[in-house]
């Protein structure tokens, strides 16, 4: 280095450090950067609080006393109680932080027994307060009046500073008009307490009046107050609990008891450095503050501002001095030890001496250093950075695929042609611009915007490889290339970060193979639902999102009712458009945070996740049923369907996804038991439920062929004659092993399974060949009833069927009926008038079981070629006590004796039930009353008794 250059870089040097001298002394001076001492201050404030005294205690006028003795002020008669018990309690020194500089209008009587009171007790400090009436007017110093001033013990002033930022943290020992002769409100309790007057009372001067300022309120001994803690530290009692006698006496013996305002709206509320955010404290409780730091002589000081400027000067100096002899890596690091300094030293200087030195101006001067003195460094490294970055242009121009290098910043330096391409910016465009304008990549998926590679790579001095499915968006934002990206740092010798290149290249083609390939493995091919295969990815991702949230899953598990009936009646095609509508209405009728999967067949799953309360869930499976009862037009027809819904909950139900899966398809089959079209929740019955289900239908399997089905048959009366007319067929299973079954155990099951089209057909057989045989024995001419149930009705030859059966029999068409049930015929009423006619005109007698408890209407009634209707034995039941079914019952026998119809009741049990139905007209009755269902020797015998 030249002696020219040297000279230049020692000038540069002391302008520098005599400009940051210079600039941290006046901020010193003007104190600019006040609020950020302020900062400071109040932050160590908070954590130097230490525990209240035992012997202070305020007496509090809170909501409690306002709504115990009315609105303030009241009278002085109460005061003058409150001093006569902390009289009669012994307390050390009173404070009444309240003002009282007028006389009581309403009951002169009350100032005189205050003014007693505060005699007898002796040691009361009253309030002096400085006020103006407005704006610009004279200062006046507001006393209590005279009675009370002359009885009090001392008077004193609470005269509160308040910093540019509305804080209050310094107060004055002395203050008053023209001179300071007032002494603080605490300190004159410390006066009244100690007599030989120590340090409160040498801190108190009182110098003679100033002419200059006599219309001015002076102060003096000013101090920084180190409050104690945050609002409600201080011991406080309610004013009203006090003169309630609520409170022991022994409570205030030998204690220091400021009595003041802490309701809202009353008293002289301020903001401190503990308060809090929008919190105020109490005036009473800053007297409190400052007696306690009176007594432990704990007022902090600032520092004076000679002091000040010379210990900033001589911190700002120091990092100069160290700079000259350091590296520029060991400056950076002695620089973030140097900012560390000021603070440090402020709060050894507050704690140990109560001194405070604002470190703000010292802190400016430190930071603002390193940059000023580095400038030449940073120079040099920008002409390196420069060099480097022509070098990597000439490598990257020569890369075959998509290139874009850029700075420290992401500020994009070069372009080559492919980039070009897929980005649509020139390379004169480009360069200048931010690599987010220019290379604007988004997430596939989610159309999010991937920006974060360039940046992380810069920030981690690492590669970093751009996620799956992103795309560059071209500039016109109309074209769009998958691409595969990675971004590398850009070094130069010393390993620093120049920036960075991003290589990349366009697999739009190939992305969208593969996507498409992953789509059909993962939906179904009709409804275009997630399949059972991403179910179960699905399913394990949200249970694991369960965990870290803590909120429920749940499973639904749904499953169309009587699919496949629909499905054979209509056709498969019209079957799979229903499925596809199913599908979307599941979909639209779940939230949008919901997966909602083809689970295969007629069954769909629904996965809720963030569920909070299980009412959550029920509305869901209820709103979700609606709409799947809603009707549905398959090619120009219209179809209804119900569904049965299984809930299983994680992790009650499971703990995996093959668990809950497995307890909500075990829920779903208990609600197709209970009736179909209802929701069932998971329990642990359900399990041995299932085990016992799955052996029964095996054993259904092979009832037929072991000859374990019998019937039994109940007898119909004529309710005139008393005479049976007929039976009704009954199916029984006589297990070996569990005995005899009852039908409500697996004629659900049969329907389910298929099973009940041959077992149905053996009963009619069975039974038409039985009452062939009571026919032939010259047993009276009975007619044989017989259930068809939904699934053979709605089964492709069943009149066909029907008619084999009585030609194989030999039985008379007339003497068999044949019951179905009201709902059944109206689940698709055209289809089924048609089979009814074709049955009717084989001879065979028509019957509709249960009547009353469906939906159809007598102009619906009218249209069906029925012989008899059966009154259902929930309105027989109760037939002679309950109004409302004896009325059902008498209009559906009115309306079917009007129609040409023969009724009869089922369910008769008692002589009342015969009776009613005998006098009002019903035709015929079956029920325990006159037998219960027998076996059909037991028939024979009883038909031949008759």
């Amino acid at each position: 280095m030249t002696t020219t250059s040297r000279l230049r870089s020692q000038i540069e040097k002391t302008l520098i450090s005599l400009g940051l001298i210079a600039l941290s002394l006046v901020l010193v001076y003007t104190q600019w950067l006040q609020k950020w001492d302020h900062v400071i201050y109040d932050t160590h404030l908070k954590q130097w609080s230490h525990p209240a005294p035992d012997d202070i205690v305020i007496i509090a006028i809170d909501k409690q006393s306002l709504a115990k003795f009315g609105r303030w002020p009241w009278s002085r008669q109460i005061h003058a109680r409150l001093i006569n018990i902390l009289h009669q309690a012994d307390s050390k020194a009173v404070a009444l932080n309240i003002i009282f500089s007028e006389a009581d209008q309403a009951d002169f009587q009350a100032d005189i027994m205050l003014a007693d009171a505060l005699r007898q007790h002796g040691r009361v400090v009253l309030p002096v307060l400085a006020e103006q009436d407005h704006l610009n007017a004279r200062l006046t110093e507001t006393l209590p009046i005279p009675m009370l001033a002359n009885a009090a013990a001392r008077l004193g002033h609470v005269d509160m500073e308040l910093d540019e930022d509305g804080v209050n943290r310094h107060i004055f020992l002395n203050a008053g008009l023209g001179t300071p002769k007032w002494p603080q409100l605490a300190l004159a309790m410390l006066e009244v307490e100690a007599n030989n007057m120590t340090q409160a009372a040498l801190a108190q001067r009182r110098p003679e009046p100033n002419p200059d300022l006599i219309k001015s309120w002076v102060r003096d001994h000013s101090a920084l107050l180190p409050y104690a803690g945050s609002p409600g530290h201080f011991q406080r009692i309610s004013y009203a609990d006090v003169l309630l006698g609520n409170v022991p006496p022994e409570t205030f013996r030998d204690k220091f008891v400021l009595v003041g305002a802490t309701a809202a709206g009353l008293g002289d509320s301020l903001p401190t450095p503990v308060s809090g955010f929008g919190q105020a404290m109490p005036g009473v409780e800053i007297q409190a503050n400052v007696l306690d730091s009176l007594r432990r002589n704990a007022l902090v000081q600032t520092l004076s501002l000679p002091w000040q400027m010379l210990l900033t000067a001589v911190l700002v100096l120091s990092s100069l001095f160290l700079y000259s002899r350091l590296p520029p890596g060991g400056a950076l690091l002695v620089i973030i030890g140097l900012l560390i300094l000021p603070v440090a030293i402020s709060i050894i200087l507050l704690r140990s001496q109560l001194t405070w030195f604002p470190p703000s101006a010292a802190l400016l001067g430190l930071s603002l250093s390193y940059p000023l003195w580095s400038w030449r460094r940073l120079v040099s490294a920008t002409r390196l950075l420069l060099a480097q970055k022509e070098r990597a242009q000439v490598t990257l121009h020569s890369i075959g695929d998509a290139v874009i290098a850029t700075d420290a910043e992401g500020i994009v330096e070069y372009i080559n042609p492919a980039a070009e391409s897929l980005t649509g910016w020139k390379g004169e465009e480009a360069q200048g611009r931010s690599i987010n304008t220019l290379f604007h990549v988004i997430n596939e998926q989610n159309r999010e915007d991937i920006s974060y590679p360039v940046s992380r790579c810069l920030q981690l001095g690492r590669s970093i490889t751009y996620p799956d499915h992103s795309a560059v968006v071209n500039r016109n934002d109309r074209d769009e290339r998958a691409i595969r990206a990675t971004a590398s740092p850009i070094r130069n010798q010393q390993g620093e970060v120049l920036g960075a290149v991003i290589v990349f290249n366009d697999v739009t083609e190939t992305r969208r193979m593969a996507q498409q390939m992953e789509y059909q493995a993962t939906h179904d091919a009709l409804t275009t639902l997630p399949n059972r295969i991403l179910l179960q990815v699905q399913l394990q991702g949200a249970i694991e999102r369960a965990l870290r949230s803590g909120l429920q899953l749940v499973l639904l598990f749904v499953d169309l009712d009587r699919f496949k009936s629909v499905n054979d009646g209509i056709g498969h095609s019209a079957g799979d458009a229903l499925l596809k509508a199913a599908g979307m209405r599941l979909k639209d009728n779940s939230r949008k945070i919901d997966m909602v999967a083809r689970f295969g067949g007629d069954e769909f799953v629904i996965v809720l996740e963030s569920i909070h309360h299980e009412t959550q869930i029920t509305s869901i499976a209820s709103k979700i049923r609606t709409a799947l009862e809603q009707p549905y037009m398959i090619e120009g027809r219209e179809c209804f369907i119900t569904a049965s819904i299984g809930i299983s909950l994680f992790p009650k139900d499971g703990q995996d996804a093959e668990a809950l899966l497995k307890s909500a398809d075990a829920a779903m089959y208990q609600a197709k038991e209970k009736g179909r079209n209802n929701t069932q929740y998971y329990s642990q019955e359900m399990n041995a439920h299932a085990k016992k289900r799955l052996l029964l239908e095996h054993a259904l399997r092979h009832a037929m062929e072991l000859n374990q089905l019998v019937l039994h048959y109940q007898p119909q009366v004529d309710l005139n004659t008393a005479k049976v007319i007929g039976v009704e067929a009954l199916l029984r299973w006589q297990h070996p092993h569990l005995g005899l079954i009852a039908p409500a155990e697996f004629i659900s099951l049969a329907e389910e399974t298929g099973l009940i089209v041959p077992i149905g057909e053996w009963v009619m057989q069975t039974a038409t060949i039985q009452v062939k045989a009571w026919h032939k024995e010259g047993l009276p001419q009975l007619r044989v009833a017989v259930n068809l149930s939904p699934r053979q009705f709605i089964e492709h030859g069943i009149t066909g069927m029907i008619a084999s059966v009585l030609e194989r029999s030999k039985l008379e068409p007339c003497y068999l009926e044949l019951e179905i049930t009201e709902n059944l015929i109206m689940k698709d009423l055209e289809n089924s008038v048609a089979t009814l006619q074709v049955l009717k005109s084989m001879g065979v007698q028509l019957a509709i079981d249960d009547f009353g408890t469906g939906y159809s209407s007598l102009s619906y009634l009218k249209r069906f070629p029925i012989d008899r209707l059966k009154i259902d034995q929930s309105f027989v039941r109760d037939i002679a006590t309950n109004p409302d079914d004896a009325a059902i019952t008498l209009a559906i026998i009115a309306m079917a004796h009007s129609m040409k119809l023969k009724v009869i009741a089922e369910g008769v049990e008692i002589e009342a039930q015969f009776d009613y139905l005998k006098s009002h007209g019903c035709d015929e009755m079956q029920g325990y009353y006159f037998s219960r269902p027998l076996p059909a020797d037991k028939i024979a015998t009883l038909l031949k008794a008759q």
